[in-house]
């Protein structure tokens, strides 16, 4: 028989067991955050990606009651930084404002890429949504993506697309374009956007896609034309230019998107915490403003469908990527 003494030593111990365990279940759903978040970005500073996680981290910050302090780990095509969020602590301190590179078009590109771009990473929710725009050289006469894709036919050679780089969105949307369309062009690489958009103005291209954030200055001055924006809708800073799929050009719709990701195996009470901080921090009228200026839309899609359509753009890029036959070591 169990002494009085011994039934209260393990009660005691059972006691001591149960106080040790409840701060780990129960705090992080009452004390998160107790400091300092990191909104990481896989891109240098200055980039779209970069303006919408600034534009993005006070409201986020005020949402959650603790300073978001922006990281930027640049390098490897957005893979480097992507890398160290999937292989951070699940605890919701770390977090990435992610794309269609860092989740799409980089895991498929880079044999490098040591994480997954759906199961390594928490969905927290969307952020933003920016369309690209075709447009053309001023000595190239098109005034329509289909009148485009004429004149490219009737050159030999095909017509000269430029982009920032092997790789980019801009030249993944080229290639497409190509594959769906009969495009006749040749890519043309270039380090960075603006290099680019120098010769295409001093028409040592015939054409190229573009964010419309970069291009928009040289369209509003008329040095540059549009024959198409990317988006499924068009952008109110071009609501003149009709959109791919309004030329009768259906299953090419792109833009780059943003959203908010945490290391996969997030706490469910954190998970629901930085979910509702998100949206919160999405209704500043400031956040909406700034995205308007470079461009961007707010990506207005809950976050199970944010989560569909992030499996399915990794889908569409590795497939795009592969029937081109890109690869990046």
């Amino acid at each position: 028989m169990t002494s009085p003494a011994s039934r209260r030593r393990r009660a005691l111990c059972t006691l001591a067991a149960v106080l040790v365990a409840a701060p780990w279940t129960g705090a992080l759903a009452t004390t998160f955050p107790d400091k300092p978040v990191t909104l990481l970005v896989a891109f240098a500073p200055g980039g779209n990606v970069d303006v919408t996680a600034r534009a993005l981290g006070p409201a986020l910050a005020k949402a959650l009651g603790q300073p978001v302090v922006i990281d930027n780990r640049a390098g490897g095509g957005g893979t480097i930084g992507s890398t160290a969020v999937a292989r951070a602590r699940p605890d919701g301190y770390t977090l990435m404002l992610g794309s269609t590179a860092t989740n799409a078009t980089a895991p498929a590109l880079l044999k490098t890429a040591s994480y997954d771009p759906v199961r390594s990473f928490t969905v927290i929710g969307a952020v933003s949504t920016t369309p690209s725009v075709v447009v053309v050289a001023p000595k190239t006469s098109a005034r329509s993506y289909r009148e485009l894709v004429e004149q490219s036919k009737a050159k030999s050679q095909g017509f000269s697309m430029g982009s920032p780089g092997t790789g980019s969105l801009n030249h993944l949307t080229t290639e497409l374009l190509k594959q769906k369309t009969g495009l006749n062009a040749t890519h043309i690489p270039y380090k960075g956007a603006g290099p680019a958009l120098t010769d295409l103005l001093g028409n040592q291209l015939d054409a190229m896609v573009d964010q419309l954030s970069s291009s928009a200055p040289f369209l509003k001055d008329g040095r540059l034309r549009a024959v198409a924006q990317t988006g499924a809708q068009r952008s109110p800073l071009l609501p003149d230019v009709p959109t791919l799929r309004e030329q009768g050009i259906a299953g090419v719709d792109v833009a780059v998107y943003t959203g908010v990701f945490a290391p996969a195996g997030l706490p469910p009470e954190v998970e629901q915490t930085l979910v509702k901080a998100l949206a919160t921090a999405l209704q500043d009228p400031e956040v909406q403003q700034r995205l308007a200026q470079q461009g961007s839309e707010r990506l207005d899609l809950d976050r199970p469908a944010f989560a569909r359509y992030v499996a399915e753009e990794a889908k569409r890029w590795a497939e795009v990527i592969r029937a081109a036959g890109i690869t990046q070591d």
